[in-house]
């Protein structure tokens, strides 16, 4: 088994075919086939099973996902020292967001200095992240949690605050806040199951005894908006996530303690590693985190 057999694993893997793993690593399609056919020999189970005109992986080659992905990662570390890249002027960063607010003022400024590294970025729910991360998906990411996760590095970057929102035309638009209390019943417009904005307003009214109408679910933040704007229900978002939005009004929710922060995480052993290592710097800078900060943060 060598690196090049798990890394064209882990690219048919990631892009679903043999022809765009090929193009991503920059080979031919049978060198992909070859390393892929070589490894499955070596370890006497089929990798993949032909869907159509994509693969998909097979139960057996499932087992592999984790330690492949963290060797493919080092491989990619290798790969950069080897070409002189080790001060992060080139390679690829794997990244995941629950939403872009915070998120994207980091990859611009670590754009900005740092050009020769291309970013790839997952928009996904609190829960996906998490898994995603653990998995080796991802390098890192940024996304709202009520508490740091003991199994990652976390890094604090600004505190969110959840606020109900509503259409133009509603009855509660003419206000500046809302009681928790006063949210028992009224059609609500919810994001899906994994979301920790909903995870937090759903804990802070069950402890409280009030019941939530989920009148509507659906799984997209600007979807949500887009509902209640046309007044299907109450609407609930962190409040660096309204934007500029004028079909809508947001108001502070009084009764419940609906903070939670924005975390940057990764692996406590990618921490170190040259282009994760930069955009961590580049985030603790930007929000202006302080240096004891980061280190506590890294236990």
């Amino acid at each position: 088994m060598n690196f090049v057999q798990m890394r064209a694993f882990n690219a048919v893997l990631r892009h679903g075919s043999i022809t765009a793993a090929a193009q991503a690593l920059g080979v031919s399609k049978p060198a992909v086939t070859m390393q892929i056919r070589g490894l499955e020999d070596l370890l006497g189970v089929r990798l993949f099973h032909r869907k159509g005109n994509s693969l998909e992986i097979s139960e057996a080659g499932r087992q592999f996902l984790k330690p492949v992905r963290a060797m493919a990662r080092i491989l990619d570390e290798l790969e950069g020292i080897a070409a002189g890249t080790a001060g992060n002027k080139q390679g690829l960063l794997r990244i995941g967001a629950c939403a872009p607010f915070v998120v994207v003022p980091v990859i611009a400024e670590f754009t900005r200095r740092y050009p020769g590294i291309r970013t790839e970025t997952e928009l996904r729910n609190s829960e996906a992240l998490a898994e995603m991360v653990q998995s080796h998906e991802l390098d890192l990411a940024i996304a709202t949690l009520r508490a740091p996760q003991p199994d990652f590095f976390c890094l604090r970057l600004v505190t969110q605050c959840v606020r109900a929102i509503v259409a133009l035309d509603h009855p509660w638009a003419g206000r500046d806040s809302v009681a928790l209390a006063e949210l028992a019943g009224e059609p609500s417009v919810m994001r899906e199951s994994g979301s920790m904005t909903r995870s937090i307003i759903e804990d802070a009214a069950a402890a409280q005894g009030v019941e939530l109408d989920a009148h509507l679910e659906i799984g997209s933040r600007e979807a949500v908006k887009e509902a209640v704007a046309r007044n299907l229900g109450i609407g609930f978002i962190l409040d660096h996530e309204i934007g500029r939005d004028h079909g809508l009004v947001s108001l502070a929710i009084t009764g419940a303690d609906l903070e939670a922060g924005e975390y940057l995480y990764c692996h406590h052993d990618l921490v170190d590693i040259g282009s994760i290592a930069a955009f961590i710097e580049v985030a603790r800078a930007l929000y202006d985190m302080p240096l004891d900060a980061l280190a506590s943060a890294a236990g």
